[in-house]
């Protein structure tokens, strides 16, 4: 557990603020890699919230965030990014790239880079076949019914009617769409994502420009180097 160091200044009037945060040792601390899927996000027609609702989340859990990586929807380089995050990162986690359309290729992509097949998984089945009011196995909406041969499925707390998040090894896998996306990672992440380290953050705020403080703030990086601390202008803020 990470002692909590404070040093403030009288609060005041703000047109700049600065936060630091007091992290755990690294040893302890649980990391993950996100990997927003989906050409629309690239393009501009689609503004990605997931990837700031889910480190927010992350952070109050106490799994730090190392990196995020936005792709299109290219299958060699969804594998790619798969292969090389769940490496490095204790969680990975997706978001996009699952439905019956032809651009929904998460399930196969993460299934190619572990060098797994594809099957078709019984209760998924039962759920497209509700869902999608048909039985026939070759249908666009059976395509959420194909995940990698070793998948693990975990359903929200409300009911099995809901589609599960689906994970293989440490690859967690949301929607994209963000309203089913926030609903999911809420009743899932404290049970998917858990660590034994916990994030303390401290606001200090201050009126002057950066330059002002510069010099207080090196010293104080370098005498408590296990402290983030960062700076961060906020312009015309009243």
């Amino acid at each position: 557990m990470a002692k909590l160091i404070c040093r403030c200044l009288p609060k005041i009037p703000v047109r700049y603020c600065h936060y630091s945060s007091f992290f755990a040792k690294e040893s302890k601390m649980k990391t993950a890699g996100i990997i927003v899927i989906g050409d629309e996000i690239l393009k501009g027609e689609v503004i990605d919230t997931n990837s700031n609702y889910m480190t927010t989340r992350l952070h109050q859990l106490g799994v730090k965030v190392k990196k995020i990586s936005v792709i299109g929807d290219i299958f060699e380089d969804i594998c790619q990014d798969i292969k090389t995050f769940s490496q490095k990162y204790t969680y990975v986690i997706t978001t996009g790239g699952i439905g019956p359309t032809h651009d929904d290729i998460t399930f196969e992509a993460v299934a190619k880079a572990f060098d797994e097949p594809l099957i078709l998984h019984p209760d998924l089945v039962k759920l497209c076949t509700q869902f999608y009011n048909t039985t026939d196995i070759n249908s666009p909406g059976m395509k959420l019914a194909r995940v990698p041969k070793s998948a693990k499925l975990t359903y929200l707390k409300t009911a099995k009617l809901n589609y599960p998040n689906v994970r293989v090894r440490n690859v967690y896998m949301f929607p994209g769409i963000p309203q089913l996306f926030e609903r999911s990672f809420d009743m899932l992440s404290s049970t998917l994502f858990q660590s034994p380290c916990k994030f303390y953050t401290k606001y200090v705020y201050f009126n002057v420009t950066e330059d002002k403080i510069a010099k207080a703030l090196d010293s104080l990086v370098k005498e408590f180097p296990d402290v983030l601390i960062g700076s961060y202008p906020q312009l015309f803020h009243r």
